[in-house]
């Protein structure tokens, strides 16, 4: 296992970086989208901000690029991307199923209390088992609306 303590301060600088930016020019959800945000335990969902992209930013930072791609994140094409209540959606992939399954792990931000406490638990279930194996991703596929 690599060793976690030299990726995180990185992936969460990067991270906190990237939710400001999506803070700032992303969208707010509409009513539907809240009500789906709370429906899979998001507790403020009125903080929540989508920015549309045409690929999630990993190549910016060549450590989260190369973490990413060690642990499978990038095996198949990511749609989605939680940084707190701030999300990365890639164009063409916006659906319920995704929102939903973003929208849980926001919920676990919330419950984590904050982007460094969630990265390091995150970062360490699949760092330990794996992307699609980490229970923060499992718990998320769980609560994926099928509408």
């Amino acid at each position: 296992m690599k060793d976690l303590n030299a990726y995180l301060p990185l992936v969460v600088l990067w991270a906190k970086k990237h939710h400001d930016l999506i803070q700032e020019q992303g969208s707010e959800l509409n009513e539907e989208g809240m009500e789906l945000a709370r429906s899979v335990g998001v507790a403020e969902p009125e903080r929540i901000r989508v920015m549309l992209v045409d690929n999630i930013p990993f190549q910016e930072d060549p450590v989260v690029f190369s973490l990413a791609k060690s642990v499978g994140m990038l095996s198949g094409q990511v749609m989605g991307l939680t940084l707190g209540h701030a999300l990365y959606i890639v164009k063409g992939y916006e659906s319920t199923r995704l929102y939903s399954h973003e929208f849980r792990h926001i919920h676990q931000y919330e419950m984590l209390g904050s982007i460094g406490a969630f990265m390091e638990v995150y970062l360490e279930q699949v760092m330990k088992f794996g992307y699609h194996q980490a229970p923060l991703e499992q718990d998320a596929r769980q609560f994926e609306a099928e509408c």
